[in-house]
């Protein structure tokens, strides 16, 4: 794989097909950052000292950045733009008069960024690169022409003119952004050795090669001294965000933020997990709590509840199971005083008070940043949270499944056992492809989350509570029962078989998604030295999850029918009791119902959330479970 420089015509016609025939606007952007990258790299090639010192690649010059214009005005207007076309149309000047070269990476660099800022940044790696496939990937495609070591003097690379690309030349490292390389490395540059990779390798190991190559040029002292500076100065974690190191050249960062800022992005381009690992829930949080006090202090209720819900929802609540595997007294703290800055606006407190409530979750927000500091989770934590994760939430739909089946099984329900079965396959189905389209398709926040698992969840309660009671009352009937042994299936009607069909899949699918976001949160946060402890930790959950389900079998088989059907329909009402309790506050916590809370603990495996509207229907779930047991009791008597 070869980055180098290619004949004006062909690079053009490339150009031109990609900013104005391509139909993703995505496209269209970044290919005008790896247009205006190529200007600012390579003008010194045409220009020296106001003389032009190659006609060939001076008319390249004028050529791109006649492009470069003329691509930025074919740009959806947006607030912005029209400060973008002036630096556009002033490069251009720039180039016509033979301006000096730091004229030109200035203005090329002031573009970039106006782009970014103007239009967003078009594509991100979604988890941390890794820098040990990396190695391998650029030995593969990439050391034949660039060099084993990225100094461009592959056997491959020797006879091309101009030569592969020294990845490892300071001065060409500073104005490229990783940005504009995984632009190169995806669209090639037709003409030339530099093929397209996007059709052979996954935009992960894209990543992975912009991030490799990118970093070839940063020196072990300067890494190391980048890592103290973003651990240790204040502002620089939130500074150098994701979307800083990948649009941002290190030039850019050095002018506006100093020396030890481009310290550090050659740091996080050499260790990029660190980024991942810190800075993008917890800087979620801070971003929407400080959203929430602005709009609390102006008055705006409505504007500082959703942006409250949002700092714990897709912010802190993401990365909660893998604080409670490090630290789980400052995961209840953490939750505690989110809860706190809820409870403060929902009830008109004071605009002092919810700003120290407010304050109080920042300082919590920097101990959890502090408890996952570090290259990622060590191998216990990750391994523990990994467990916690799928077990946790896997426990309930487990119960109610196992708990079907085994009723179904033991009365000889073939029909009722294939309809149970249908449903949580459905829902396994159902799941995946919910989060695919969240992920791919649609924006799926917080709020949307918790109202799906609310909805779910006490639609699951109400069935699961009719068909505990449905069992309960049936527990005494000696004719129902041995007619249960013959035709069961006939026995329990079209409308209970699909019931329990239904509450299958629910339970089910409730649970799917929210587990799947969960886990793409804690992928987030392993490095490769620890991301096998992940899949341990998914491996020790379902082993677990197999060894409660084969427990709940062979004691439900062993148990006589009528004490079998008592003993299910009291594990169906609890469940419902409990799942009851978390779907209320999953809606309380997508802002759908108002929170009054209570100075009680959180008990999660029991539903129980310190809330008034959630414990009140708790006590009239059980209360009612009561009354219709003691009327059953009445009416057999």
């Amino acid at each position: 794989m070869s980055f180098i420089q290619m004949p004006g015509r062909l690079f053009s016609v490339l150009l031109v097909f990609i900013c104005f025939f391509q139909p993703a606007f995505a496209n269209d952007q970044t290919a005008l950052v790896q247009l205006v990258e190529y200007v600012g790299a390579d003008y010194i090639n045409a220009v020296a000292d106001g003389e032009v010192v190659s006609d060939a690649e001076y008319a390249e010059m004028a050529e791109f950045s006649t492009l470069l214009a003329e691509g930025v005005a074919a740009l959806p207007e947006a607030e912005g733009k029209a400060t973008l076309q002036a630096q556009a149309n002033a490069l251009q000047q720039a180039v016509a008069r033979q301006a000096d070269e730091q004229q030109i990476k200035s203005l090329a660099q002031s573009i970039r960024g106006s782009l970014v800022s103007v239009y967003g940044i078009p594509v991100a790696p979604k988890q941390a690169p890794d820098m040990s496939r990396a190695a391998n990937l650029y030995q593969t495609n990439c050391a034949a022409c660039h060099g084993v070591t990225g100094q461009g003097d592959g056997p491959a690379g020797l006879a091309m003119e101009p030569a592969p690309t020294d990845f490892t030349d300071v001065s060409r490292y500073d104005g490229r952004s990783l940005l504009g390389l995984f632009t190169t490395i995806s669209q090639g540059v037709e003409g030339t050795g530099m093929a397209a990779y996007e059709g052979q390798l996954s935009d992960e190991q894209r990543w992975d090669l912009a991030f490799y190559v990118g970093s070839k040029a940063v020196m072990p002292s300067v890494a190391e001294s980048g890592r103290s500076a973003f651990n240790t100065i204040p502002g620089m974690k939130k500074a150098l965000s994701l979307d800083a190191l990948v649009a941002k050249a290190p030039e850019d960062v050095f002018d506006s933020q100093g020396a030890e800022a481009y310290a550090a992005m050659g740091y996080l381009r050499t260790h990029p997990q660190a980024v991942f690992n810190k800075n993008r829930f917890i800087a979620l949080s801070h971003d929407k709590l400080n959203e929430a006090d602005q709009a609390y202090q102006q008055g705006d209720k409505s504007g500082a509840k959703a942006a409250a819900l949002s700092a714990y929802l897709d912010g802190y609540e993401m990365i909660e199971q893998q604080v409670a595997a490090v630290d789980p007294e400052l995961m209840r703290l953490a939750e505690s005083r989110f809860m706190a800055v809820r409870e403060g606006i929902e009830r008109d407190r004071s605009t002092d008070q919810v700003s120290r409530h407010i304050a109080e979750a920042h300082d919590t927000l920097g101990l959890v940043a502090s408890a996952l500091a570090g290259d990622g989770l060590s191998p216990v934590a990750t391994l523990s949270a990994s467990f916690f994760i799928l077990f946790r939430e896997g426990l309930e739909a487990l119960l109610v499944v196992a708990a079907l089946l085994t009723f179904t099984r033991k009365a000889n329900a073939s029909r009722a056992t294939r309809h149970i079965h249908v449903g949580w396959i459905t829902a396994l189905v159902a799941g995946g492809l919910t989060w695919y389209v969240a992920s791919t398709m649609v924006t799926f926040s917080g709020a949307s989350r918790e109202t799906t698992e609310g909805v779910a969840g006490i639609i699951a309660a109400l069935i699961l509570f009719y068909v505990g009671f449905w069992m309960h009352s049936n527990s005494n009937s000696q004719k129902w029962l041995g007619y249960i042994r013959n035709k069961v299936d006939d026995a329990l009607g079209n409308g209970t078989v699909w019931a329990l069909t239904f509450v299958s899949f629910i339970s089910v699918y409730r649970e799917i998604f929210e587990t799947v976001l969960f886990y793409q949160a804690l992928w987030s946060q392993v490095t490769p030295l620890t991301k096998p402890y992940l899949f341990y930790g998914i491996a020790s959950a379902v082993a677990a999850l197999a060894v409660v389900c084969v427990m709940f079998f062979r004691i439900g088989m062993k148990l006589p029918l009528s004490l079998f059907f008592r003993s299910t329909s009291i594990v169906l009402l609890v469940l419902s009791v409990i799942l009851l309790g978390k779907g209320i506050a999953a809606l309380q916590e997508a802002g759908l119902i108002s929170a009054f809370y209570l100075n009680v603990p959180t008990i999660d495996w029991l539903g129980l959330h310190p809330t008034i509207q959630g414990v009140l229907a708790q006590v009239v779930a059980v209360a009612l479970g009561v009354f219709l047991w003691l009327r059953g009791r009445q009416q057999a008597a």
